[in-house]
């Protein structure tokens, strides 16, 4: 007679061999099942490994365009100003007018000739009178039509906050009288002239101005002939871009 542990190995060993219905696991499936890794991940870790790289990237691209504008900067050459061409001035929005064409209408308005302007390249304005049109031979007085010319100028550069340069230049003739031993005082003195009178009559702050005298030494055009020399007897007005220093000097 069999023992009725023998009867329960056998009834277990019937039902393991028997088929399983379709469409479930029997057990030893379910056990094979638990011990295989699982290798699926979830779709959030390699989307956040992409933004990282894409991070980093990012970050070093500007860190490059950052250095490589730094060295543009400092590799471009601080020249001195130069002319252009005046087609199209670009003034800040600091200036109160378009002092370029402004100087063009005092021109216009005075009706003089021989005078030169110029936009320069770090936008100051050049005007320049050249010939006996502010002084006669030799001498430093204003004449009449200049000084009308300088009230008209001097509007523009009451309405501007910026410095402004005169400086007088000679021809290549030799002087040597009492007032003047040299071409030297009389570019200064002509230059002086004009700048007094922009203070006096054009109520323009002196401390505006920086008054220069270059004597012979920088001509316009060469010494050749009465007319060329003619054209270097001149007074230069610049109007800077340069700040006025903080001074409290009010008399002339």
């Amino acid at each position: 007679m069999k023992t009725t542990y023998q009867k329960i190995s056998e009834t277990s060993s019937q039902y393991s061999s028997s088929s399983v219905p379709d469409g479930f696991l029997d057990f030893e499936q379910l056990d094979q099942l638990d011990s295989e890794p699982n290798h699926g991940e979830h779709w959030s870790i390699p989307w956040s490994d992409l933004m990282m790289v894409m991070f980093v990237l990012f970050a070093a691209l500007v860190t490059v365009q950052a250095m490589k504008q730094k060295e543009l900067i400092e590799a471009m050459p601080k020249n001195q100003p130069t002319e252009i061409t005046p087609s199209q001035p670009n003034f800040l929005p600091l200036m109160k007018i378009n002092v370029f064409e402004k100087s063009k209408q005092a021109i216009s308005e005075a009706n003089l000739e021989n005078v030169d302007i110029v936009l320069m390249s770090d936008q100051s304005v050049k005007v320049s009178v050249q010939g006996e049109m502010f002084f006669e031979l030799g001498k430093a007085e204003l004449r009449p039509p200049v000084k009308q010319f300088l009230d008209r100028l001097a509007l523009v550069i009451r309405q501007t906050p910026y410095q402004v340069n005169v400086i007088g230049h000679t021809d290549d003739a030799p002087i040597n009288t009492e007032a003047f031993p040299s071409n030297w005082e009389l570019s200064l003195n002509r230059a002086s002239q004009v700048t007094r009178y922009l203070i006096q009559y054009g109520k323009i702050k002196p401390n505006r101005f920086t008054v220069m005298g270059k004597s012979k030494y920088q001509p316009s055009v060469p010494n050749t002939d009465e007319q060329t020399r003619a054209l270097n007897r001149r007074v230069e007005i610049i109007i800077t871009r340069d700040p006025v220093p903080d001074s409290k000097g009010t008399s002339p």
